[in-house]
Formats: structure tokens, C-alpha cells, sequence
């Protein structure tokens, strides 16, 4: 019934393109006040889709999909391509949500599960209000808001992280595409290469690893690890949902553009933009309605994507070599991050001194003092080995004292295979272990602060190495 009260008919969607396009030219309305709608950054045009493809979108939480991808799923549907969306969480941690729509706090496990049935139920309206059947989408039901810390520590074999808000160890949703899997980073991983397996995708659109929300960022990492695993080649899209001053202003303005953050638009990564109709602007909006839960919370945040565009950023990774490499920084608001600035790495170069050894070299942006703490991951990936079998490093540099090394997968110290000297700002990491050797891609993430006190968490950052 929901579906077939939103779709338009081309009568439909023919009156209400003229009666926008003629709206949009009033002075002063669809724009706010003092605001002009500047013309976007040179960016490139989405490339468009074509029948023969299979268009796969990554949803961390019910939502995304709809306010970064409306657009593109239309495109995908009207030009007969398949579509199909995988949510990696229900949404489940979200009180705020449970309050929207219950007038009540949510306190118990059962609240926030309930929360979750109501979110996957948005989804599906939401997305067949598009035109997406139900069995176009999966969810994975892992944790809202615990997936970049699964990711982060949980890769051993039989170890599950606890999720305070439902109280789970495992997936607990029936309707899950794999009800009681452990809530481990192995599964995450294996769960998404169940669904890029079958849905085959030629493009796929996911969250950018700039996006401050760490389910996003997770959902970039899974993503990765699963297309090296497979060996997949799609065309790869990635959009910003969370991000300081984005989109700007705040609220529904379907004339402007939407635009990169300064930020973002400052870095050397092509731009990508794929233009919606007016009646399609009013489409995404009426989708995004739907989504009530996340309306009544967020609703000048929701209504900002509906604007005459969808923006992506290219994919890409920085090749390391003994040159150094800048760090990406997300600018914080936060004033205990942006203290923890001073602490945080500024690049990263590579080189293999001998057949047996990489070295990294990390220079920070200034000589750590008596009580720093830095806090360095490195995943290794190497071709024809399996992401999750591969070693899991997490280095703790100690000012002053010797480095610890843990590999995440045995749970198991590394501290031999890993020497660190640190000579004024710069560290250098000797990895003498054979799968970071020959390794062709590194996924590093560096926390730095003092002890006790984390300030900056650089974002996780997928570099790419000469193959030795």
C-alpha cells in the first residue's frame, strides 16, 4: 500500500517537474535566505549505468542508503540494471530514535531490539518506495555503533564482542542473512563476501573511510578486505554522510547542490556527481520520510541530501614508497581531539631494506614527550591469501620503552618479529614477518594520546605497496 501511494506517474512526474523547475526560479525560495546556490567544484559526471549492470549498495544503518543513493538506485531501475542494498546493522543503538517513536527512553535489550525490527521495516518501505522488493535487500545485523571496534580488536577465532545495548554476543535477529553469527570481524567479513558473491556487482557504491560515524568506516574496511578476497574489480563509488559543516546549509533546499567539505574538496581524490531531475529530488524526499525514526531525530540532516545532485568520492589508495606519504586528517570539533592534533601523525613512507623486512616510517607531528602513547594497527593484504587468515598487528609505542606487538588473529605476541626506534618525531616499524612482506596493500590506523587518554584517531587508511 506504501509503495503504491509514493511511486509517480509520468503525468506525475512530468507536472511536478515543471511546477519545481518554474518554483526554483522564484527569488528567495528553495534557496535560504542570504545563500546563493554556488556552482559545484569541477568534479567528474557519474558514468552512466547501463542495463548490463549489477549495482550493489552498502548501508551501514537503514538510511544511508537512501539519503547518499536514492538517485542512483532510480537510474539503476529505469535503465533495467539490478539493484541490490545490504545494510551491515539494523540501527539498533540509537535511543534517541526508540524516544521518536515511543515517547520513552529505550533502557532494555528488548527496546533497543525493537528499535531494530522498526528500522529494517523503514528500509524496506523506503526502499519500495523506489521500486526495490523486499528480496533486493540483506541484512547482516551486526552491531550499531560496535562494528569499527569489532574490526578494530575482535579477529580471533571463537571470540564475539558483547553489545551492551541488546545484550548480544551473536546476530539475534531471525530475519538476519545469518542469524547467530558471532559478533567477530571474520563474520562481518564472511557475511559480506556471501553478498558481493551473489549479487556479482560491475559498480558498487559504499561509505567513504572520511566519514566520521565508525560504522561507516567499518563498512569501508569489510567492503575493501571482501573485493581483495574475491578479487573483484567493480567500478567503486564512496559517499560522506557524516562529516563537519556537510551538506551545508542544514535543511531541504532541492536547488543547491550538494558539495564536498572544504576539507575533502582540498584532497588530491576525484570528485564524482550524478544529477537528479526535480521530480526526482521530490522522490528521494518523500523516500526519506519514511524513515521516521531518523526523522524526528535528524530530520534538517536527512532533508539536506535532497538536493539537484548525489556525491561521490573516488576510491583510491596512496601508493607508499620512500617517499613520504601525508596522513589524511578529519578535522575534529571536538576541543579534546583537536589538542590531540599536535599528537598525530603527519606521513607514512615504505621500503624493504632487505627480503625479510618492511620498514614503515611514521613521522608525527611532534618528538613524543615521557608520557605519549601511540597505538599503531597494520593489516597486511597479500593476493591469493585470505584477508581474515592474514596477521592483524596492533603495535603500542611507549616513549622511552621497548614496543609491544600483537597479532589479533592467534591473540598472540609479535613483539620479536617488530622492532621500533624512534629518533626525535619520526618512528621507523621493521616488520619481519613474511605476509607483511609481501604484502600489496596495508590498512593502517594510528591512535595517539597519553597513557590513559586517547586524543586523535587518525581515520583508517588503505595504502597501497610496490608488489616486491
Amino acid at each position: 500500500m506504501r509503495r503504491a501511494a509514493l511511486r509517480l506517474t509520468a503525468v506525475e512526474v512530468a507536472f511536478l517537474a515543471a511546477a519545481i523547475a518554474a518554483w526554483f526560479l522564484v527569488p528567495g525560495i528553495g534557496i535560504p535566505a542570504g545563500t546563493s546556490s554556488p556552482p559545484p567544484a569541477v568534479v567528474d559526471q557519474l558514468p552512466p549505468l547501463r542495463s548490463t549492470d549489477s549495482v550493489l549498495v552498502v548501508a551501514p544503518h537503514p538510511d544511508d542508503e537512501c539519503i547518499a543513493t536514492s538517485g542512483v538506485i532510480m537510474h539503476a531501475l529505469a535503465v533495467g540494471a539490478k539493484v541490490h542494498v545490504v545494510y551491515l546493522t539494523y540501527g539498533d543503538n540509537h535511543e534517541l530514535a526508540y524516544w521518536a517513536t515511543h515517547l520513552v527512553p529505550a533502557l532494555t535489550a528488548t527496546q533497543f531490539r525493537s528499535l531494530a525490527e522498526t528500522r529494517r521495516t523503514e528500509g524496506i518501505a523506503g526502499m519500495q518506495s523506489l521500486g526495490l522488493a523486499s528480496d533486493a535487500l540483506t541484512f547482516l545485523g551486526y552491531p550499531d555503533s560496535g562494528t569499527l571496534r569489532i574490526w578494530s580488536t575482535t579477529w580471533q577465532s571463537g571470540t564475539s564482542l558483547l553489545h551492551e545495548a541488546t545484550e548480544a554476543r551473536s546476530v539475534p535477529y531471525a530475519d538476519a542473512l545469518d542469524p547467530g553469527a558471532l559478533y567477530n570481524a571474520a563474520s562481518m567479513l564472511e557475511d559480506m563476501e556471501t553478498v558481493i558473491k551473489a549479487a556479482r556487482p560491475t559498480v558498487i557504491f559504499f561509505p567513504s573511510p572520511l566519514d566520521l560515524n565508525v560504522d561507516h568506516q567499518a563498512a569501508y574496511l569489510i567492503v575493501t578486505a571482501a573485493l581483495h578476497d574475491l578479487v573483484l574489480s567493480p567500478a567503486r563509488y564512496t559517499y560522506l554522510v557524516h562529516e563537519i559543516s556537510f551538506p551545508w546549509p542544514r535543511g531541504y533546499y532541492p536547488a543547491m547542490s550538494l558539495d564536498a567539505p572544504p576539507f575533502v574538496a582540498a584532497l588530491p581524490l576525484r570528485e564524482w556527481t550524478s544529477g537528479l531531475a526535480p521530480a526526482e529530488v521530490l522522490q528521494k524526499h518523500a523516500t526519506t520520510m519514511l524513515y521516521r525514526t531518523q526523522v524526528e531525530v535528524s530530520s534538517a540532516l536527512l532533508e539536506s541530501f535532497s538536493r539537484r545532485n548525489e556525491l561521490f568520492v573516488e576510491d583510491d589508495s596512496s601508493l607508499l614508497t620512500a617517499t613520504p606519504t601525508p596522513f589524511i586528517l578529519i578535522p575534529a570539533e571536538d576541543a579534546i581531539e583537536r589538542s590531540g592534533e599536535q599528537r598525530a601523525p603527519q606521513s607514512i613512507s615504505a621500503s624493504r631494506p632487505d627480503s625479510t623486512t618492511l620498514r614503515l616510517l611514521l613521522s608525527f607531528a611532534t618528538p613524543p614527550t615521557e608520557d605519549a602513547v601511540a597505538v599503531v594497527s597494520i593489516f597486511p593484504m597479500t593476493p591469493g591469501r585470505a584477508f581474515a587468515q592474514e596477521p592483524k598487528l596492533v603495535i603500542t609505542l611507549r616513549h622511552g620503552r621497548e614496543a609491544t606487538a600483537v597479532d589479533l588473529v592467534t591473540g598472540q605476541p609479535v613483539t620479536r618479529s617488530v622492532v621500533v626506534t624512534d629518533v626525535g618525531s619520526d618512528t621507523t616499524i621493521d616488520l619481519q614477518l613474511p605476509e607483511a612482506v609481501s604484502a600489496t596493500e596495508l590498512m593502517i590506523h594510528v591512535q595517539a594520546g597519553f597513557q590513559g587518554l586517547a586524543l586523535y584517531n587518525s581515520p583508517w587508511q588503505v595504502f597501497s605497496l610496490s608488489v616486491p
